[in-house]
């Protein structure tokens, strides 16, 4: 068993609403995982705690490196340990809303009234939230100049920044630099020019949506792996509009990026059609159903559902996604014949 000490940098300031969005989710997910500990939020500071079996700690830190939300993920101590000094997993913040406070799994960590449990300084990790409480201004992170890929990272997250306050319309090398704090020159470093740079935190922000999903191909099938992809973009319409927008442009080969955009949908394509073969192999989907086939209309509805949560705010997404799939693998069940047209009914002329 380990216990893990990490600090980071939030890339954008969080709402509560958002907070208590991410605690929700944090706590189900870590409960499932077997995770207890602590995440500490305060202005753009963040120190989190983890506490787990080995392999299960460092999954969960890999999934926090590439959350969008942070940068900077620096690991403070990564020890093993006998027993847990969490008995679950929570969040403190200080929030705006005083009945954020009545949230399961919020910690008041920050109420100076807040009584001194006198086995507080008993660990390392408890102790750094207590330095952490007291010491709000003291820099948790560091700016490691020798580090290549910190310029990078810290573009890509302003960048995200940018298209999720501002959309693709406002979206400029100027304003990625502003967003980050970096100079103009130093961004045109990185990427030559705004079409680069789009492509690339395109990809850092759906591998951040989609990566800590994957497992649950192997676990749950495809199904509700696209279930929980879609739910993810649902939270996260900003993502959902780029998508929108460039799956258009790689419509068009004379748009810049149109090649790539267009691979990168492939990709994913192959990505469900060999994940229901796994299914199929594995017994999850019955042995009827094509995976090619199987991976266009999942992808028919997943494309589908997203283009309508934007335009119709009373489509509900999942359940509509949950419906038309279960219809949808009640149809796998069944032996596919290649219809003729004579087999399509035709409505009498008269």
């Amino acid at each position: 068993m380990r216990s893990l000490v990490y600090t980071s940098t939030q890339t954008r300031p969080i709402s509560d609403s958002e907070l208590a969005q991410i605690l929700a989710v944090g706590r189900e997910k870590n409960t499932r995982m077997g995770v207890t500990g602590m995440l500490a939020h305060r202005d753009a500071n963040c120190i989190g705690i983890i506490e787990g079996e080995d392999d299960v700690v460092h999954e969960r830190l890999e999934q926090i490196r590439v959350d969008p939300r942070h940068t900077n993920v620096r690991v403070l101590c990564d020890d093993p340990v006998q027993q847990r000094s969490f008995p679950d997993w929570s969040m403190a913040f200080q929030p705006l809303d005083p009945l954020m406070r009545e949230v399961p799994g919020f910690s008041d960590l920050f109420d100076t009234q807040r009584p001194t449990d006198a086995e507080f300084g008993a660990s390392r990790a408890r102790a750094l939230l207590e330095w952490f409480r007291k010491h709000p201004l003291a820099p948790l992170t560091s700016q490691d100049a020798a580090d290549a890929e910190a310029p990078r990272t810290r573009a890509l997250n302003g960048a995200i920044a940018v298209l999720h306050d501002a959309g693709t319309f406002a979206f400029s090398i100027e304003a990625v630099a502003e967003r980050c704090g970096m100079r103009v020159a130093e961004v045109e470093g990185l990427f030559p020019n705004r079409h680069a740079l789009l492509a690339a935190t395109v990809e850092r922000w759906s591998l951040a949506v989609s990566a800590p999903l994957l497992p649950m191909i192997a676990e749950r099938g495809t199904v509700a792996f696209m279930h929980a992809l879609l739910a993810a973009h649902v939270e996260e319409p900003g993502l959902m509009r780029l998508l929108a927008s460039i799956l258009g442009a790689a419509t068009d080969p004379t748009v810049d990026g149109a090649d790539y955009y267009r691979s990168a949908y492939l990709q994913f394509r192959q990505t469900i059609r060999t994940a229901l073969a796994a299914d199929v192999r594995d017994g999850r989907e019955p042995a009827t159903m094509d995976p090619e086939r199987g991976a266009q209309q999942l992808l028919a509805l997943y494309d589908g559902l997203r283009l309508q949560a934007l335009l119709t705010p009373d489509t509900d997404p999942l359940d509509a996604f949950d419906r038309a799939a279960a219809r949808m693998r009640r149809g796998w069940s069944e032996q596919y014949e290649q219809p003729t047209y004579w087999d399509i009914p035709v409505a009498p002329t008269r």
